[in-house]
C-alpha cells in the first residue's frame, strides 16, 4: 500500500472527480478551512458563521453559491432549513443554565423567495423559554435584506448528561 502525504491524497481525489465538479469540491475545501468555532464540523461544511450572539438573540450567516444549488439552480431548501435551525438552536443556547443543552423538537418553515448568491442571513429570536421547551422564531434574509423564509421550531431543554435520543424515539 503507497503511502500518500494529504496534499497528494487530495490532488488525487480531486484528479479522480470528474472536472464540472472541481468546483464545488474546491468551495468545500475553502469553506474547512475558513470554519467557526461555534458550529461544529457538519457547519463547517456548510460555511456556516454566528454573527451575533446575545441572550436570547443569534444571527448566522451563510454565502450561497453554486455549490449550494439544487437541480432548479436555486439554493436548496435543506440549506435554508439547516440556516434557521442553527440560528435558532444557538439563539436557545444562550439561554440555558449550565449543565442544560438543547435539542430540535419541531421545526416548521415558510419558504417566501429563492435564494441564487450572496449571504445569507438567519436571525432568530426565543420567543417563550420554559423549564423543559423553548419556542424559537427565525427570519431569514438574502443579501439585499429580502425577507427569504421564516420558520418557527420548539426545543427540548434537557440535562447535558442525558443520553442522546435513539431516531424515532417520542
Amino acid at each position: 500500500m503507497v503511502n500518500l502525504s494529504n496534499i497528494e491524497r487530495v490532488q488525487a481525489l480531486l484528479a479522480a472527480l470528474p472536472a464540472a465538479i472541481h468546483g464545488h469540491a474546491l468551495a468545500l475545501l475553502e469553506r474547512l478551512g475558513d470554519r467557526d468555532p461555534y458550529t461544529g464540523p457538519f457547519g463547517w461544511q456548510l460555511g456556516l458563521h454566528y454573527t451575533e450572539r446575545t441572550p436570547g438573540r443569534t444571527r448566522c450567516t451563510i454565502d450561497i453559491d453554486a455549490s449550494y444549488y439544487n437541480p432548479g439552480g436555486v439554493a436548496h431548501g435543506g440549506v435554508i432549513f439547516t440556516l434557521a435551525d442553527s440560528a435558532m438552536g444557538a439563539a436557545v443556547y444562550t439561554v440555558l443554565e449550565p449543565g442544560q443543552r438543547c435539542t430540535t423538537a419541531e421545526l416548521k418553515i415558510n419558504y417566501l423567495a429563492p435564494v441564487r448568491q450572496g449571504k445569507t442571513t438567519a436571525t432568530a429570536t426565543v420567543i417563550s423559554r420554559r423549564r423543559t421547551l423553548a419556542v424559537v422564531t427565525a427570519d431569514v434574509r438574502d443579501e439585499g435584506g429580502e425577507l427569504v423564509a421564516l420558520a418557527q421550531g420548539t426545543f427540548a431543554i434537557i440535562r447535558a448528561d442525558a443520553p442522546l435520543p435513539a431516531e424515532g424515539d417520542g
